[in-house]
This record gives structure tokens, sequence and C-alpha cells, in this order.
């Protein structure tokens, strides 16, 4: 990973995608988006539940941007989607963004993952994927 992320904010992002793949694993998904929040050695996660994933998505996305800036922090919003792949196949996803205080740069990561179907477990595929830059919810 590139020099312009810290090693707390790579932590932070491989944690909440550790935590986005068990919680699908365990409940089926879709997951439901969360932000997990630092500040120093104090870890919290919230979720944002609505009617429709979009407008989850926008309240946790609020949720990060409302507080990116406070001295110390860094956030990272996980959710459930697709990742278009260059063979132009689709695959299930789970998203990992992260941003710290003081810093425009935000980190994404992708891991891809077959859903549990009848007779069939759920598997995540392959290893993580640095986002390209630019690409992420949080960049606005």
């Amino acid at each position: 990973m590139g020099n312009e992320y810290s090693q707390e904010l790579i932590d932070l992002a491989f944690a909440a995608l550790d935590h986005g793949i068990d919680s699908v694993r365990e409940s089926g998904g879709p997951l439901i988006p969360f932000v997990m929040s630092e500040s120093g050695s104090d870890r919290g996660l919230n979720r944002f539940a609505a009617e429709l994933l979009e407008e989850a998505l926008a309240q946790a996305i609020a949720h990060v941007q409302a507080l990116r800036n406070e001295p110390g922090t860094r956030h990272v919003l996980a959710y459930d989607g697709y990742i278009r792949l260059p063979t132009g196949e689709r695959s299930d996803a789970i998203y990992a963004e992260g941003v710290e205080a003081d810093s425009a740069v935000v980190m994404g990561l992708a891991q891809r993952y077959r859903p549990k179907r009848p007779l069939r477990k759920f598997e995540a595929v392959g290893k993580p994927m640095l986002l390209p830059p630019g690409s992420a919810k949080l960049d606005l």
C-alpha cells in the first residue's frame, strides 16, 4: 500500500473489512452499512439501517463527513455492493473506505465474495483489492 495511508488507517480498514465479511458469512447478507471509527485506542462502530440500502449508505457517508476532521480520528465506511472485474464479470463485494483527520486522501478496499446459497457455503474470493484513487463513495 502507498505511503499516503497511515498504518493505523490500514489496520482499521482491514478490521472493518473483516467485520463486514464475518457479518455476511453469519447472517447470509446483505450487510447493513456501518462506520468503524477510531480515536487513539478507542474504537467504535455505528450501523445505519434504513428502508432502502441507498438511504442507509447516504446516512453513513454523512456521518463520516461530519466527523472526518475531528483531530486524531480515522473512520472507515463499510458496505455491501458489486465490483466489476476487468473481464466484465460482476461480483459481490464488501467495500471498506477510510479517511483520516487532516487528510483529503481516501483509502478504499474491496473483498469479493460468493454469497451463501442452497448447497453452497459463503466464500471470500481472492485477496482484498486496493481501489483506484477517486473511485470511493467518500471521495467528494
